[in-house]
C-alpha cells in the first residue's frame, strides 16, 4: 500500500502561532525590553505595515506665549497651536536558514529543531545591536552630542563628579526623568569599585537591582569597551525609544526543495521594524534612501536630528573609562579590543 501522506515540518509549525512565539520570547528575554528602555510603540507599530518606506510621527507643541491682562474693555484673543511631525525610517529585513535531509539523517544533529527554538534569540541580538547603532548613530549628530554628551572623545576615568555632569545634560527633567543606566559589565564592576553602587529590593520575593544614583543598572556587554578601558554609559528615560516591530503577509514561510541537495527544507522569517530615540526625526540631507539609512547606522554615522527641542530627548551619553583589569576579551570586550565607537 503507498503513502499517500506524511508529516513534514510545514505541518508542525503553524505560522501564526510560531510568529506570535518568537515575538513573545524577543519581548521576555531582551533586557532592554525587560528594563522599558524598549518597548512597542503602539502608533508607530499600527504604522509599519502601511504603504512608503517612512513613518510619519505627527505631534502638538506645548502651550506657549504670556498670559494677557483681563478686563470688561478688552477683548480676549485667541492664540493657535503648532504641529509637527517626526519621520522615522522602515526597515525590511527577513532571515531565513536551511538544513539538508541527508545532513540530518547522517548526523543525527536536529538543525530544524534549533533553527524553530533559536529564532526569538537570533532577533533579540539584532535588536539589542540596532539600539546600540541607533544609539551611536544618534550622537554622531553634533547638536545632540553637544547638548546630550559628555566625556565622549575625551573620556577620563569614571568618576561621580563626571557622571553627574553626564546627567546634568537633561536639565531640570533629569529628575525623576532618567530611570534606566545602560553599560558594559566592567562599568558595573568599576562602579562597584567605587562604591557608587545601591542595591534594591523592591519586594519580598523579587529580585534585587542595582542603581547608581536612583538609576536603575542595565549591564549588557554588547556596549563596547575598549583595551585601555574607553567606554559609554547609557542613561534613558521611560519611552526615550521609539521602536516597533510588525509581521507582513507571509512573514514565515517554511518552503522544501525536494531536487536541490537531494532535498532540503529552510524556515524564512520577514518582518518590518522601526527604531529612534524619540524627539528626533530623519536627517534626509544625510540619509535619501533606506539603503543609505541603514548604511550610516551601521557605520555610526549620523542619520538623525532634533526634530524640535533638545531638550525633550530623554537620552543621555556619558564616555569615561575604567579599569582595564575588568576588561576580559571574549567575555566583557572582544579578542580585539580597539577604541569603542559606542
Amino acid at each position: 500500500m503507498a503513502i499517500t501522506e506524511t508529516t513534514k515540518l510545514s505541518d508542525l509549525i503553524e505560522p501564526t502561532v510560531f510568529l506570535d512565539y518568537v515575538q513573545e520570547q524577543v519581548s521576555n528575554t531582551n533586557a532592554f525590553i525587560q528594563s522599558g528602555i524598549l518597548g512597542n510603540d503602539p502608533i508607530l507599530g499600527a504604522r509599519l505595515l502601511s504603504p512608503g518606506r517612512t513613518v510619519q510621527l505627527p505631534y502638538i507643541n506645548d502651550l506657549t506665549g504670556e498670559a494677557e491682562e483681563w478686563s470688561d474693555s478688552t477683548d480676549i484673543t485667541t492664540e493657535s497651536l503648532t504641529t509637527g511631525s517626526n519621520e522615522a525610517m522602515k526597515l525590511f529585513e527577513d532571515k531565513a536558514y536551511s538544513a539538508t535531509d541527508f545532513g540530518q539523517l547522517v548526523t543525527g544533529a536536529p538543525v530544524l529543531t534549533q533553527i524553530t527554538s533559536r529564532f526569538a534569540a537570533w532577533w533579540v541580538r539584532q535588536d539589542t545591536k540596532r539600539l546600540l547603532q541607533v544609539a551611536e548613530s544618534t550622537f554622531a549628530n553634533t547638536d545632540i552630542a553637544t547638548a546630550k554628551s559628555f566625556g565622549v572623545g575625551n573620556e577620563a576615568e569614571l568618576s561621580a563628579g563626571n557622571f553627574l555632569a553626564a546627567l546634568a545634560r537633561m536639565g531640570d527633567l533629569a529628575n525623576p526623568k532618567l530611570v534606566k543606566l545602560a553599560m558594559n559589565s566592567s562599568a558595573y564592576f568599576e562602579l562597584r569599585k567605587q562604591n557608587l553602587i545601591d542595591d534594591f529590593q523592591p519586594s519580598d520575593g523579587g529580585l534585587a537591582f542595582a542603581s547608581y544614583n536612583g538609576l536603575q543598572i542595565v549591564q549588557d556587554d554588547d556596549i563596547p569597551v575598549a583595551a585601555d578601558g574607553t567606554t559609554a554609559a547609557y542613561a534613558f528615560a521611560p519611552g526615550a525609544m521609539a521602536y516597533a516591530t510588525a509581521t507582513p503577509a507571509n512573514g514565515l514561510v517554511v518552503d522544501r526543495d525536494e531536487y536541490k541537495n537531494g532535498g532540503q527544507e529552510a524556515i524564512i522569517q520577514k518582518r518590518v521594524t522601526a527604531m529612534q530615540v524619540n524627539g528626533t526625526t530623519i536627517d534626509t540631507s544625510v540619509v535619501s534612501d533606506i539603503a543609505a539609512y541603514r548604511q550610516a547606522i551601521i557605520d555610526g554615522k549620523a542619520a538623525f536630528k532634533v526634530a524640535n527641542d533638545p531638550r525633550k530627548l530623554g537620552i543621555v551619553k556619558y564616555g569615561f573609562k575604567v579599569d582595564p583589569s575588568f576588561i576580559v576579551p571574549t567575555i566583557n570586550s572582544p579578542k580585539d579590543a580597539t577604541t569603542p565607537k559606542a
